[in-house]
């Protein structure tokens, strides 16, 4: 099952299926995010199915819906400690969004129920391309 931790809120969430079964998914929020731009948050990957660019699926396709909105700028946000994603978002050309990082501390409410959380996001940005529709087939 997947962590759809922020249904219900003003956002999209973009999910990957496989033969009706859902595999990854990501958020976009479209307001009142840490820089001021979209932010794609949540991206997972049931663990079954990682290493096999699900990841990079889904923050492609979150990018797409971004750009459909004529945004031009988009962040994500990574944990410190996990250093998988930031090397996957740092690949699909994300960049240190030289803000400070951010702790996360505390008790969040998913659809499973209370979650503690205590970590530190670190933000990065993307510049998307004016004609990303080009840049994507290319």
């Amino acid at each position: 099952m997947l962590p759809l931790s922020r249904l219900g809120g003003r956002g999209t969430y973009l999910v990957a299926w496989d033969d009706g079964v859902p595999v990854a998914h990501a958020h976009v929020a479209w307001t009142d995010t840490q820089l001021g731009v979209p932010e794609i948050q949540d991206v997972f990957v049931c663990e079954a199915r990682r290493r096999q660019g699900l990841g990079t699926a889904v923050t492609r396709a979150a990018e797409r819906a971004v750009e459909a909105r004529g945004h031009r700028r988009i962040s994500i946000g990574a944990s410190i400690d996990n250093g998988g994603a930031r090397r996957l978002y740092e690949k699909l050309g994300y960049r240190d969004a030289g803000a400070a990082p951010v702790r996360v501390q505390g008790t969040i409410m998913l659809r499973t129920g209370p979650l503690e959380v205590d970590d530190t996001i670190v933000y990065l940005v993307k510049e998307l391309p004016v004609d990303f529709a080009s840049a994507r087939s290319s």
